[in-house]
Order: structure tokens, then C-alpha cells, then sequence
């Protein structure tokens, strides 16, 4: 799953903007980026279950990361 593909199966961008209440513009420039805000994480998630579309991965979006621990990289 793409960012492309997610928000074309959830109706396009456009619609994506007006549920999220964000211009249109907004969410293209993520979608054509491929990175969408964390924050947008729900609200695409429960869009997602109502139009029965597969659930977006985290890969999608924004989330921090957590720097690895000394053990971690010993580890790798």
C-alpha cells in the first residue's frame, strides 16, 4: 500500500481533505510525498474500517523514531 493508493481507495483527496478538514492541497502534497503526518494516523484508520479498506500501515506516516540502545546495536 501506497500513500497514493490509500487515499484514492478512500475516495480521493479531495474527500480525504473534507473529512480531515484540510485543504485539498494539504493532503495531495503528503500523498505525492508518500509520508503523511503521524497526526493523521486515527482519522485514517477509522476511514479506512468504514469504506472496508485494509488499515494503513505505520510505515506510512511520520512517527518518531527511537534512537537504539547500546544493547540493540551491540546486538546488530
Amino acid at each position: 500500500m501506497t500513500t497514493r493508493t490509500l487515499i484514492q481507495a478512500l475516495g480521493g483527496y479531495r474527500a480525504v481533505a473534507m473529512r480531515l478538514n484540510k485543504k485539498p492541497t494539504t493532503v495531495h502534497t503528503h500523498m505525492q510525498e508518500g509520508v503523511m503526518p503521524a497526526a493523521w494516523y486515527d482519522a485514517l484508520c477509522k476511514m479506512a474500517r468504514e469504506q472496508q479498506v485494509d488499515e494503513p500501515p505505520r510505515s506510512l506516516f511520520s512517527f518518531l523514531k527511537v534512537t537504539p540502545t547500546q544493547t540493540e546495536r551491540d546486538a546488530a
